[in-house]
């Protein structure tokens, strides 16, 4: 039996790499003291994209015994190597892979999401970065304007990105809908420091509440911005509607 072993956090395209070989276990060690790329249910769906709906996905929650396996699929950079030619009857070892000469990495993808270079991290990725989340009520103040907005409430150790204005997809009922979502504090109307994600969806007019949906972040537009007053705001999503629409995003 073939067997892979690791965080996973991301399902980046290195992972992917050693996913292609469908290995039959994978087993998730845990990720402790800091914020995530993926959720453990996001994690999971990815890992049986790549590798198959079949494989059995177990989580550990101590230090995994990688002993007397048939058949490791595992990084050839992985720092255990020794160990797990040792104690296994054959390993797969697969090449990292490079992006701009440099192996991806979780860290490293996270550290481009904090920059807000979104393309970058999608490139690396293999795939969108996304949220998913349950659709929670806000202050309802966009309405006053005519921009009702869809707040999202995400796991606590979900990274977030850099905050700032970006232009996203967001996926409701299996439909795709372009928006513009603001991912930080909100100084045009107040000055605390609660973070919130809010959509602007174009072409929708639902009530969402209680309904858990999934957001792909696409690109970065701006920084988060004080103006004077909610139609200076309006005023200025209608400019990154625009924005968002002429890039085409998919």
């Amino acid at each position: 039996m073939s067997v892979a072993f690791g965080h996973f956090d991301g399902v980046h395209r290195g992972h992917q790499a050693i996913l292609a070989h469908k290995p039959e276990k994978i087993y998730i060690q845990p990720i402790t003291g800091q914020a995530v790329l993926t959720t453990d249910e996001e994690r999971d769906a990815l890992i049986r994209e790549y590798a198959g709906q079949a494989c059995s996905i177990i989580h550990v929650d101590k230090r995994l015994e990688t002993k007397g396996f048939d058949s490791v699929i595992v990084g050839s950079h992985h720092p255990g190597l020794v160990s797990l030619k040792e104690h296994n009857e054959k390993l797969d070892l697969i090449k990292p892979v490079l992006y701009k000469g440099e192996p991806i990495t979780a860290d490293r993808i996270a550290d481009t999401l904090l920059r807000g270079e979104i393309e970058e991290a999608e490139e690396m990725l293999g795939h969108p970065y996304t949220m998913t989340g349950e659709v929670v009520y806000g202050r309802q103040l966009g309405r006053t304007v005519g921009m009702p907005t869809v707040n999202m409430k995400i796991a606590s150790n979900k990274l977030i990105p850099r905050h700032g204005v970006y232009g996203t997809i967001t996926i409701v009922d299996g439909v795709r809908y372009l928006g513009v979502t603001s991912i930080g504090p909100r100084p045009t109307v107040d000055d605390y420091p609660t973070i919130t994600i809010e959509t602007f969806l174009l072409h929708f007019n639902r009530d969402l509440y209680g309904q858990v949906i999934t957001m792909e972040i696409k690109n970065f537009i701006r920084p988060i911005t004080k103006f004077e007053s909610l139609q200076a705001v309006r005023e200025q999503v209608d400019k990154d509607v625009l924005y968002v629409v002429e890039k085409g995003l998919e």
